[in-house]
């Protein structure tokens, strides 16, 4: 159907084409990366501003022994968090993660579950709420 210069041309445009999006793709991922490498030193950084803010409203509240080592407690755990963000890349988190699912995949769903109610609610906001106050203002029996 086509000439012999005709399919080398077209085959030659095609490996330009092929190459022009891998190369795309490259650049993509480059870019993916360095920007959640980013979001992570940002998660690093805020976990800590919460440890610290933790243990200062703990001492400045006056809290008893108890509550402070709570407190405490909790801190240690997101200083642990943000110790475990900065030393691991994303394909360690990922094979940590594929190995706990494969220890324990019931508690692993719990916690999906658990994230996904909370999420929704904090999409879901206040809306329901509105709703039953826009419906309760405007109930036409309503005296004014």
């Amino acid at each position: 159907m086509f000439g012999n210069g005709k399919q080398k041309e077209l085959r030659y445009r095609a490996e330009e084409i092929a190459s022009e999006a891998a190369e795309g793709l490259d650049d993509l991922r480059r870019n993916a990366r360095a920007g959640a490498e980013d979001v992570k030193k940002q998660a690093v950084n805020l976990l800590h501003q919460a440890a610290d803010s933790i243990r200062r409203e703990a001492r400045q509240r006056g809290a008893s022994k108890d509550m402070r080592q709570s407190a405490d407690d909790v801190a240690r755990g997101l200083e642990k968090a943000a110790h475990y963000l900065r030393r691991h890349s994303f394909e360690d988190m990922g094979e940590d993660v594929t190995k706990s699912v494969r220890r324990n995949p019931w508690r692993m769903m719990l916690f999906v579950f658990i994230a996904g109610v909370v999420l929704g609610l904090i999409l879901r906001g206040d809306s329901g709420r509105v709703e039953y106050r826009v419906i309760r203002n405007n109930y036409p029996g309503k005296q004014a």
